[in-house]
């Protein structure tokens, strides 16, 4: 259950370094943007693993799930514009 808390916090960091990236990193596309936003999020999951005591950042499973994620909020992101621009 703990890391159902971990990740459920991690949410707001993850779609605010999507949105950082998507805002600042305008001269890469893709994979670019999608590694320096894992960067981003790389060193929150840094604070927490000192909080926790616990190695995060090896876990790639971790690390896959939140590239999964940051897609899902790019995606959705990208429906909603879509739909706005039509609307």
């Amino acid at each position: 259950m703990k890391w159902l808390q971990i990740g459920m916090k991690l949410l707001p960091y993850i779609v605010s370094a999507v949105k950082s990236v998507e805002r600042f990193f305008t001269s890469g596309k893709g994979k670019a943007k999608e590694d320096a936003a894992i960067a981003s999020v790389a060193g929150i999951l840094d604070i927490v693993e000192i909080g926790t005591d616990r190695e995060i950042l090896s876990d790639e499973k971790v690390a896959d799930a939140v590239r999964d994620v940051m897609r899902a909020v790019v995606s959705l992101q990208n429906i909603i514009e879509d739909v706005q621009k039509r609307g």
